[in-house]
C-alpha cells in the first residue's frame, strides 16, 4: 500500500509539473509574409513568419541581402488599434491631426543581426523574434534616444496579440564603428513584412 501511495503521488507531481511547463499562450495562430523592399537595392528577397496568441508573438525573419558583414536592426511596429487604419496600416495611420497616436501604434526593438555570407557572394540574415504583451515586454531599445517620437518604446497591448496589425521593419545600417548603436537603434527601414490581424480575433481592440 505504501508503494502504491508513493507511486500515485509521483504521478500527481509529474502531472503538476507538466501543467506548469505547458504553454499558457494558446491557442496560437501561424502566419507568413514575404519580406518586401522599402528601398531599391537593399534587400534581395526573404520571408517572415509569426506564431501569435492573445499575449505572445514569436517569429523569425529570413532574408537574402546584398552583402555580408553588414549591421541590421529589426523592429516591431504594432498597430494595436487596427480599426484606426485604412485598408492596411501605414505611416499615415500613426498620428492624429492633433499629434495623438491614431492607431495606438507601438515601435520597439525586436533584434539585431550581422549578415553572414550566403555562399553566392551576398549575405543572409536569419533571426528569431519574441515579445510578450505588457509594459516593458519588448527587448532592446525600450526607451528611445533623446527626441524619439511618442510611439517609440511602447508595447504590444495586453490580450491583443491576435488583433493587432504587426509589421516587422528591417533597417540596414552603414557601419560607423559602433556595433551597439548599429544593432539597437533605428534608421529608415529598408525592408518590411506585414501581418494583418487574425481573422475572427477577439481582443480588446479587434480587427477591422
Amino acid at each position: 500500500m505504501k508503494k502504491l501511495v508513493t507511486g500515485v503521488l509521483a504521478i500527481l507531481i509529474w502531472l503538476g509539473s507538466t501543467a506548469a511547463l505547458a504553454d499558457p499562450h494558446k491557442p496560437r495562430v501561424f502566419q507568413t509574409s514575404p519580406v518586401l523592399p522599402a528601398a531599391d537595392g537593399i534587400m534581395a528577397e526573404g520571408a517572415a513568419w509569426l506564431k501569435r496568441s492573445r499575449n505572445r508573438v514569436d517569429g523569425r525573419v529570413m532574408a537574402k541581402v546584398h552583402s555580408a558583414n553588414k549591421a541590421y536592426s529589426i523592429w516591431w511596429v504594432v498597430f494595436n488599434n487596427r480599426k484606426g487604419c485604412g485598408e492596411s496600416c501605414g505611416p499615415e495611420d500613426v498620428f492624429t491631426p492633433d499629434g495623438g497616436l491614431k492607431a495606438d501604434v507601438a515601435v520597439f526593438n525586436a533584434s539585431g543581426a550581422i549578415s553572414a555570407t550566403s555562399g553566392d557572394g551576398g549575405g543572409i540574415i536569419n533571426v528569431d523574434l519574441s515579445v510578450i504583451a505588457g509594459a516593458g515586454a519588448g527587448n532592446g531599445s525600450q526607451y528611445g534616444p533623446p527626441g524619439a517620437p511618442a510611439f517609440f518604446g511602447r508595447d504590444l497591448n495586453k490580450n491583443n496579440g491576435l488583433c493587432s496589425e504587426i509589421h516587422i521593419d528591417i533597417n540596414e545600417h552603414e557601419f560607423d564603428g559602433d556595433w551597439v548603436q548599429e544593432l539597437t537603434y533605428p534608421e529608415n527601414p529598408q525592408a518590411f513584412a506585414v501581418f494583418p490581424p487574425v481573422e475572427g480575433c477577439k481582443g480588446n481592440k479587434g480587427g477591422k
